[in-house]
């Protein structure tokens, strides 16, 4: 860890001598309902329009002229990564600023800097009305009088068929993609104003290092006069991660996190120098960038389109909760470390408490009294004897110390029980081997937590997740390709939508200058 702290600071005293970074992105459309989710393809480049290799994570906001309002991270590999953000059932109906940027871009002047990426984008809720509302509805003729759209070639398709789009952007790209997407509210191409932006008025006091090899989380203690001595990061869940935190001039904790993704139960275990909890909270990563200003959204669309659309929505925010709850991934290795003895309690038989699994089927483990305190120790497979330190105990990927807890704890909550032979440190303390409980729903089943102690769900970079096809036709966005190369010589196969309506089909990217390009049409679905 150290090796690792003197090379980020080493990288960071030299980025004024490094190509800087430039931000771009591309959404899959413009105009958005609230319950939907915006897809965004995100690429880092250097002064010569090469993709960046600096920054591993991306950092997307979404903002109206008082407050963040919804926001993402991405996951870059060679200066490219995707992610979708869910947009929040109480957004106002509007226009609102989306802006890209890095960590170590945070150490320009955002608020002159072309580095970053910035454009409008148009969100409607079609279930409440606010008084930040800033909309005005068009007659319905006005989707067909769209100048933009009486523009585009018109293709026509048999529903559910193959559609070949015979498309280029032209010119070398960096990158594109490719949208169909429902035509059924159509509003003015904001993305292309130029808005002003006001920056947080403190910009940090040193160097804000890139990040690399990862997210970089940032934590705090609650009580301005708490004194650490240890701090670590757990990952709660099927997969175990603890990460230690580095103490930060300004009295805040940094966390260096590697091949972490997606929405994670998180939880900070830290610790006063007499070993009492102290309790931390998490410090948003996000420069929160306000526009001054923002254009009045006018949208077309007739009443039953908006219904339609807000009703698949709906139906869309219902799936993606439900994929949020659905169960988390296993993985049995820790540190890279792969368990020494496994057992997964479903073949056995199940007893009331950890103590008894430990005593009737656990091999290598046993309990020791030291100094009035319980400990578990594990049998080194090399020498044949239990070492003279004790283990360190897992639940769920969260260090239990009070050994008395984890044995009176319910064993019919458990799924697995990991052992492993080997000598490791946590914090300041060595402990041989590691004993991990896993409960089976990973999630500290009905397990007491001290007051200090606050489970949170914390989002770390998404990595290139894929796109899930809609079940409804009616939905907003109805393909979505984040990496498309549009070339006459080889044209674009998709199929069809199985529901008869018109659709546009739109291939947007940016060439090696940085220059956007895009071309629409209109694609006619018919029924058979």
């Amino acid at each position: 860890m150290t090796k690792r702290i003197i090379f980020l600071l080493l990288l960071c005293c030299a980025l004024p001598c490094r190509a800087a970074e430039r931000a771009l992105a591309l959404t899959d459309k413009e105009l958005y309902l609230t319950g939907e989710r915006l897809h965004v393809s995100v690429c880092i480049v250097d002064d010569d329009m090469r993709p960046s290799t600096l920054s591993s994570v991306a950092y997307v906001e979404i903002s109206d002229s008082y407050r963040l309002c919804a926001q993402g991270l991405v996951s870059l590999t060679a200066g490219r990564g995707w992610a979708d953000i869910a947009l929040p059932s109480s957004l106002h109906s509007g226009n609102y600023l989306l802006t890209v940027y890095t960590r170590a871009m945070r150490n320009l002047n955002l608020a002159t800097s072309d580095a970053l990426f910035s454009k409008v984008i148009s969100i409607v809720n079609p279930t409440h009305v606010s008084r930040a509302d800033n909309i005005v509805f068009l007659p319905t003729d006005s989707i067909a009088t769209s100048p933009s759209l009486r523009q585009a070639p018109t293709l026509t398709s048999i529903a559910g068929g193959i559609v070949t789009l015979p498309a280029s952007l032209g010119g070398d790209l960096l990158f594109s993609s490719l949208t169909l997407m429902r035509n059924d509210l159509v509003s003015p191409d904001y993305s292309a104003l130029h808005v002003d932006r006001r920056m947080l008025t403190q910009q940090p006091a040193t160097p804000m290092l890139p990040e690399s090899e990862g997210h970089l989380v940032l934590a705090r203690p609650t009580e301005a006069r708490s004194i650490v001595s240890q701090t670590h990061l757990v990952m709660i869940g099927r997969q175990n991660a603890i990460f230690d935190g580095q103490w930060q001039p300004d009295g805040t904790w940094l966390y260096y996190t590697t091949n972490i993704f997606g929405k994670r139960p998180a939880m900070l275990s830290t610790f006063d120098a007499e070993g009492h909890p102290v309790a931390m909270e998490f410090v948003s990563p996000f420069a929160k960038i306000l526009p001054i200003s923002l254009p009045k959204l006018e949208i077309g669309c007739t009443e039953a389109d908006l219904q339609r659309r807000a009703e698949s929505a709906q139906r869309e925010q219902d799936i993606t909760d439900w994929l949020a709850n659905d169960s988390l991934v296993f993985s049995a290795n820790i540190l890279s470390s792969k368990p020494h003895y496994s057992y997964d309690l479903d073949e056995y038989t199940k007893f009331k408490s950890v103590r008894e699994i430990l005593i009737e089927f656990v091999r290598g483990v046993k309990r020791d009294n030291i100094n009035g305190f319980n400990q578990l120790f594990i049998i080194d497979p090399d020498l044949h004897e239990y070492s003279k330190w004790s283990a360190l105990v897992l639940l769920d990927g969260m260090p239990v110390f009070d050994i008395d807890e984890i044995l009176d704890y319910d064993a019919r909550l458990l799924k697995y029980v990991m052992i492993y032979t080997d000598r490791y440190t946590f914090g300041n303390t060595p402990f041989w081997g590691i004993i991990s409980f896993i409960s089976q729903k990973g999630l500290l089943s009905n397990f007491n937590l001290d007051r200090t102690s606050h489970l949170v769900s914390y989002s770390f970079p998404q990595d290139r997740p894929a796109f899930i096809t809609p079940a409804d036709p009616q939905a907003g966005t109805v393909v979505w390709c984040p990496e498309v190369v549009p070339d006459a010589s080889h044209p674009i196969v998709f199929t069809a939508p199985s529901v008869p309506a018109d659709y546009r089909i739109m291939l947007q990217g940016f060439d090696t200058d940085g220059n956007y390009v895009s071309t629409s049409f209109l694609l006619r679905n018919e029924a058979e």
